[in-house]
């Protein structure tokens, strides 16, 4: 009974100098932050007697106790961001942090060895060891040894020192902002960006990377040409064409939005229509290059000209367009177009393809009307007033004479002038044509038939005895003799 008195005595005296330290499996950490206080507090030492700020198990769990203080991960966890905001069984405070084993123990370090670093969106993959293979700390990113505190400048600071010019062209093209390209799993030296969902086909596949991931780059209504970038993201990149381009004029609110259903990424023109491809010149013959807006400045679109299914084109749209109009008080383009029509009729595309407007028309930028060409009337070459096509060759209008056809080819030109077809400019012939002195001789006198093969006998007396006679004599042969050129090449 006394040992008991004294024993229970004991333990009072204990409890009345420790408290409840008397039950404490060990002592707390006090380890601190410099500048970082909660409630007073910078190390969880300085509260070791009150037990109850950490332990309150008749009224609430101690996850609650912990981040009444640690608000600042209350906060995470409630909007889900940062470290706390991620981790599965957050609530679970002390298998990450444990408390109780003495002075110099520090929780967040504790945490480390179960911490997945891939929760903040970057793995640590590629960043096990350094640049000399020595291992990687948490404090060689961290330095301040917070978790929170990392900033992309780090980056910058340890891959700079292995490659500082890399780093400099890197910078300039891609900003600093290093997580929105790189996740840790990858170098990110290849991006294959066919496995995204976006891949790089046909015009996007020769884009640099800052024309289409830029905060600065073009969205709908500037023009289609890319602005100068000054920050790269490739966050939200977005992949609708309207997303890059402007929506033309000449069909705003004709066509549907989901531009791949006309057009590819291999260019915009060839576009498809109805499954058919579709290019207005090609496929009309009429270009679109004088037809974006109409005489008031307005957008000419595809109904303006054709059906609502685009089937239909009635030449009578041209003749309304061009013949009225508010700006025309004077009515001076409908009296042209009145008498337009009734000198070349209203067969519109037969002249027009949409490229020039024929106003002023100069005759010489097409062909030439000169010499004999300018005295002949339009419909002599435009028959049926069909100006399409016409031909530009001489053969397209003159037959080639029976005389030297298959010999000398279709470029009249370099011996006929428009002036007229006789006489030729011939450019070259050894003969003299002046053989027998009594001027120029005609060409039919020695090229009777053709003008590949000649004679002399138009000229002189054709005697084949004493001229075969004559000639076996000089050692020149029967089948030698017709060529009367190759030993008289002078007419000697």
């Amino acid at each position: 009974m006394i040992f008991t008195v004294v024993f229970w005595a004991g333990l009072a005296v204990i409890y009345w100098q420790q408290g409840n330290m008397l039950f404490s499996p060990g002592r707390l950490s006090a380890k601190s932050l410099p500048g970082i206080s909660y409630e007073g507090f910078s190390t969880h030492a300085e509260f070791e007697m009150e037990c109850s700020r950490c332990h309150a198990p008749l009224s609430t769990t101690q996850d609650k106790l912990c981040i009444d203080c640690h608000t600042e991960v209350s906060e995470q966890i409630a909007r889900q961001e940062g470290i706390h905001g991620k981790i599965n069984q957050v609530n679970r405070c002390g298998n990450c942090h444990p408390e109780h084993h003495g002075r110099k123990f520090d929780p967040s370090l504790a945490a480390q060895p179960r911490f997945n670093h891939t929760v903040t969106d970057f793995d640590l993959l590629w960043h096990q060891v350094d640049y000399d293979m020595s291992p990687m700390e948490c404090v060689d990113c961290h330095k301040s040894g917070m978790p929170d505190t990392m900033t992309e400048e780090q980056c910058v600071l340890c891959h700079q020192t292995h490659d500082i010019d890399f780093m400099l062209h890197h910078l300039e093209d891609y900003g600093t902002d290093c997580l929105d390209c790189h996740d840790g799993t990858d170098q990110m030296t290849r991006v294959d960006h066919s496995q995204t969902s976006f891949p790089l086909e046909g015009k996007h596949a020769s884009l640099a990377c800052a024309e289409c991931h830029s905060q600065d780059a073009q969205r709908p209504g500037q023009a289609n040409e890319v602005q100068e970038v000054s920050l790269i993201t490739f966050k939200a990149t977005p992949q609708e064409c309207s997303g890059c381009h402007a929506e033309p004029q000449s069909h705003a609110g004709v066509f549907k939005s989901s531009c791949e259903d006309c057009h590819q990424p291999d260019g915009w023109t060839p576009a498809t229509l109805n499954g058919k491809t579709f290019d207005h010149t090609t496929l009309t013959g009429f270009s679109l290059q004088r037809h974006a807006v109409d005489y008031s400045q307005k957008p000419i679109t595809c109904t303006s000209c054709h059906s609502s299914d685009f089937t239909q084109f009635d030449l009578q749209t041209c003749v309304t367009c061009h013949s009225s109009g508010p700006d025309d008080p004077g009515g001076k383009r409908n009296a042209f177009i009145q008498e337009h029509q009734a000198q070349f009729g209203t067969a519109c595309l037969d002249c027009h393809d949409g490229v020039d407007r024929f106003s002023d028309f100069d005759h010489s930028r097409i062909f030439p009307l000169d010499g004999k060409h300018a005295e002949i009337q339009c419909d002599a070459c435009h028959q049926n007033k069909v100006f399409k096509d016409t031909p530009v060759e001489c053969v397209g209008c003159h037959a080639e004479p029976e005389i030297h056809k298959g010999f000398f080819g279709l470029d009249c030109q370099y011996c006929h002038s428009t002036q007229a077809w006789a006489p030729a400019a011939l450019r070259e012939h050894v003969f003299p044509l002046d053989h027998g002195g009594k001027g120029e001789v005609p060409c039919k006198t020695c090229h009777v038939e053709t003008y590949a093969d000649y004679t002399c006998y138009g000229c002189h007396d054709h005697q084949p005895d004493s001229i075969t006679k004559k000639h076996v004599e000089e050692g020149i042969s029967l089948e030698e003799l017709p060529a009367c050129a190759e030993c008289h090449p002078d007419g000697r």
